[in-house]
C-alpha cells in the first residue's frame, strides 16, 4: 500500500493551532483530527510566534513589482493632469 503525504492549507493550520490553544490539549485535538501530535505542536509554535506565512512565488513578486510601478506611474500622470488643468485655467482667463 502506497503512503501519500497529506497537505493542509494555511488557514486550516491556523485554525487547528488556535483550537489546540483555546479548546484543549494538543494531543486531544491531534487525535480528533487524525494529525500527528508533533505536527500540531509545530503548528502551535508557529502560531504563537506569529510565523505562519504564505510563500510567495516569483510570479506573485513580479506582479507586486508591476503593481508598484503602475501606481507610481498613475501618481505621475495625475500630477501632470493637474498641472495641465491649472495651465488651461490660466490661459482661458487671460485670453478672453
Amino acid at each position: 500500500m502506497k503512503n501519500t503525504r497529506r497537505t493542509f492549507t494555511l488557514s486550516f493550520k491556523i485554525l487547528v493551532a488556535s483550537m489546540s490553544i483555546h479548546c484543549g490539549r494538543v494531543g486531544d485535538v491531534a487525535r480528533e483530527l487524525n494529525i500527528s501530535t508533533s505536527t500540531l505542536q509545530h503548528w502551535k509554535k508557529l502560531y504563537l510566534e506569529d510565523r505562519f506565512t504564505i510563500k510567495k512565488t516569483s510570479a506573485e513578486i513580479s506582479h507586486k513589482n508591476e503593481l508598484q510601478k503602475l501606481r507610481k506611474q498613475i501618481k505621475e500622470l495625475e500630477i501632470e493632469r493637474d498641472i495641465l488643468k491649472k495651465a488651461q485655467n490660466i490661459f482661458s482667463k487671460s485670453g478672453g
